[in-house]
């Protein structure tokens, strides 16, 4: 016989159970000198067998099934398979004859073998594996609830390896409390506390290079080290050393908010409302903020180019006052206006639309459940006629088998009309209202609600001789030029001729050209 040698460890950590593989396959090298076996190919796999899906596993049964080797040669039966369908394909295999016999340091399992006493010794191992999985969860349910994490030691601590604690690091825990004090005092930004932590030393393991601003957010946010860590969404109380106290950590999320990004946060309350808001119209850069003080003490804000294009020379010289910036977003946000009276009518001709929608779809389900009840009016009889033997095996199946996938297409038609009975117009419903709340944030002059519609629905904000233009997205596009249009004119029958003819503002559902229009 022309034997395969499988040797597997469950990690797939290649420092964990390092010597396991080298182990066994000394000892098999020694059993086949003894026994004189041939051995065809040596087969190493670092995988678990608790689930099928093993690709050295599956190649070594594939190549047996080829009659390259009819043996195998393992260390223990369990090694091969810790899972049912695993079991039952080596069981299969060795009751064919296509696997003469699987030979283990203790015993050898051959086709003539009671199949009875193979199933078991797989059932023992599949059972082992279920079992230490439960063992384990619980070990770390009772692990946590006493207060240990389970889960790696953060920055400034270590996982002792002995007693499998946290605990904190001899060096590091001093440094990173200083930096957390130094942080919760709200004079340092991210970037300071970067620059901070370099020079003690607290750097990436591997590169040595400072930490990035993400990974230090990251650490100030934790509250493992006020005393508290997380397990699968759960805080527990820890039973290790903690850092900082609870106050201090609550100073560092508050410092975290108001001087996360200190310049901008500063330039905010400052009174500069359109920060990073729109582009110069002549070189395509930044607009940014400016304050200037009379002699009475008073505070003026302006908005000026950044003049940082190094390629293009920028003309635009104009400093735009504040309140010039706030008449411009009103000009702008007031031409997304729906009016109250058009609301309501556009309401009312979308719940006409809805009755109809509403009637055709209820047409389209009763038609659709007469062919379902005839498709399986007619598998009933097909049904009837095969066990009364009118029909024979391969006749009911040309007949049946181009029934059911139709039943299915019908059923599911069904389940998808009542399911999205009246969704193809909600998006109008929403867009109408949402136009209409636009004429209460521009009397309200809630600049920062208009300035966000602005940059949703808005794109290539260009402020040019201070004046600011945006380009509007569809639908908004539409009703952008709807109010430019009824605003040169005073006519009532032609303003409301304007607002009812414009075929984009009012969407027919049975227009298929109307798609963009389901915002």
């Amino acid at each position: 016989m022309n034997h395969f040698i499988y040797s597997r460890k469950s990690s797939e950590d290649a420092d964990r159970q390092a010597l396991s593989i080298v182990a066994q396959l000394s000892e098999l090298n020694l059993i086949a000198q003894r026994e004189r076996l041939s051995i065809v190919d040596t087969l190493t796999e670092s995988k678990s067998a608790k689930e099928p899906g093993r690709e050295v596993f599956n190649e070594m049964l594939r190549r047996i099934e080829a009659r390259e080797a009819d043996a195998i040669l393992t260390w223990k039966l369990d090694c091969l398979a810790r899972n049912f369908d695993d079991g039952g394909r080596i069981i299969g295999m060795l009751q064919r004859g296509v696997i003469k016999e699987i030979r283990t340091f203790e015993r050898t399992y051959l086709p003539s073998d009671n199949v009875l006493l193979i199933a078991v010794e797989l059932g023992m191992a599949n059972q082992y594996v279920r079992d230490l999985s439960l063992n384990i969860r619980r070990g770390i349910r009772e692990k946590v609830r006493l207060g240990y994490s389970t889960s790696l030691a953060p920055l400034g601590y270590y996982n002792e390896p002995r007693l499998r604690t946290i605990v904190p690091h001899p060096t590091n825990f001093q440094k990173l409390k200083k930096i957390l004090e130094l942080f919760a005092t709200g004079k340092y930004s991210l970037t300071d506390i970067q620059r901070e932590m370099t020079k003690v030393g607290l750097v990436g393991k591997r590169t040595k290079a400072p930490l990035t601003l993400s990974s230090i957010e990251h650490t100030l946010r934790k509250p493992f080290y006020y005393g508290v860590f997380s397990h699968k969404g759960e805080l527990y109380q820890g039973a290790y050393l903690p850092m900082i106290s609870k106050e201090t950590f609550d100073q560092i999320q508050e410092a975290l908010r108001q001087n996360g990004k200190p310049r901008h946060g500063f330039r905010k309350q400052r009174g500069f409302l359109f920060l990073g808001f729109a582009r110069c119209g002549s070189c395509g850069f930044a607009i940014t903020g400016e304050q200037r003080s009379k002699k009475n003490g008073r505070q003026y804000y302006y908005y000026r180019c950044t003049h940082k294009n190094r390629s293009q020379p920028c003309l635009e010289r104009v400093y735009t006052p504040q309140t010039r910036f706030e008449a411009e977003v009103k000009r702008n946000a007031s031409l997304l206006i729906l009016p109250d009276e058009w609301k309501e009518k556009f309401l009312a001709r979308l719940e006409s639309w809805e009755a109809e929608e509403l009637a055709k779809t209820r047409e389209k389900i009763e038609a659709l459940k007469a062919r379902l009840a005839d498709a399986k009016a007619r598998i009933e009889r097909l049904n009837a006629a095969f066990t009364e033997g009118a029909l024979n095996v391969d006749e009911f199946k040309d007949l049946k088998n181009p029934l059911v996938p139709k039943r299915v297409e019908i059923e599911q038609k069904i389940i998808a009309l009542q399911t999205t009975r009246g969704s193809r117009l909600e998006p109008i419903r929403k867009w109408i209202l949402e136009a209409n709340q636009v004429n209460s944030l521009v009397a309200e002059e809630k600049w920062m609600e208009l300035k966000s519609l602005l940059k949703r629905v808005g794109s290539n904000r260009i402020l040019q001789a201070q004046s600011l233009s945006v380009s509007f997205i569809k639908p908004w596009s539409y009703l952008a030029e709807t109010n430019l249009a009824v605003g040169q004119t005073t006519s009532v029958s032609e303003v409301n001729a304007i607002w009812w003819r414009r075929g984009e503002l009012n969407p027919c559902p049975d227009r298929s050209l109307r798609e963009h229009l389901h915002v």
